[in-house]
């Protein structure tokens, strides 16, 4: 196996975060332990409120963990200051359940934004956005504006904003959540391509098939804990905890449903 590999890209050790309510404080992470190598695709599944997002912001510390250590590529994110932390972003993708594009500006803008904020020569930046809209499909709607595109488009424009900077790591928060059913397709492929590509990834997901098919290693969270972790095969067909079972139960009594 090539030796980048072997190596972690991301390591939490002990991370949790707690939330002051009104109600007192709630726990959406406790004590969660995870080593993401290069090249793998996490998936992470669970019912809505297992802490799925909330892991995933906290690793690139749009969310600022209670307790624990995020470690990327070998340094201490928990450590550094607000300007390292932006740098380290920087690397870290991210594509949200919303689309967060901005509405005045056109699809090949969007796309541009990122660069633009690092101060990258815009003749090259344009070339680098006109190539990432053909890896997503949409190099006919560069110069459409986001009112004009469907949701599916939409999401699409931001994956290529994303992957703008090149980043190490990928991380999607239920990409396809805020789409209408017949959309989802069009962003899972785009997804399978840049899995096909080696990109590390991180996906938080309710498409119980495509996190099968697709994902290296497969994460159960519940309850703020991650109760199951392993190869896709083993934790979709052959779980060992109860409450995975009970999970996967539901997902494949969906299925027969439909």
């Amino acid at each position: 196996m090539d030796q980048n590999k072997e190596e972690a890209i991301i390591r939490l050790e002990g991370l949790g975060k707690q939330f002051a309510t009104s109600n007192g404080t709630v726990t959406a992470l406790d004590d969660i332990n995870l080593e993401i190598r290069r090249g793998e695709i996490f998936g992470i599944i669970g019912l809505s409120g297992a802490g799925k997002s909330t892991l995933v912001r906290c690793i690139n510390y749009l969310e600022e963990p209670t307790s624990g250590r995020v470690i990327f590529e070998g340094k201490n994110l928990s450590a550094m200051k607000e300007k390292e932390k932006r740098l380290a972003r920087q690397s870290m993708g991210m594509i949200f359940q919303q689309f967060n594009l901005l509405a005045q500006r056109n699809v090949l803008q969007n796309v541009c934004f990122p660069m633009e904020i690092a101060h990258m020569d815009s003749r090259k930046a344009k070339e680098r956005a006109k190539e990432l809209l053909k890896l997503v499909g949409l190099e006919e709607r560069m110069n459409a504006y986001p009112a004009q595109l469907s949701g599916g488009q939409k999401q699409r424009v931001a994956i290529a904003r994303a992957l703008a900077m090149e980043p190490e790591l990928l991380l999607f928060d239920e990409p396809t959540s805020a789409l209408d059913p017949q959309m989802v397709g069009e962003v899972l492929e785009v997804m399978r391509k840049l899995a096909s590509e080696g990109l590390t990834m991180i996906i938080v997901t309710h498409e119980m098939a495509f996190a099968r098919d697709v994902s290296s290693q497969v994460v159960f969270m519940a309850g703020g804990v991650i109760v199951e972790e392993g190869e896709p095969a083993q934790i979709f067909g052959a779980p060992k905890e109860h409450q995975t079972k009970e999970f996967l139960g539901r997902f494949m009594h969906e299925r027969a449903a439909l």
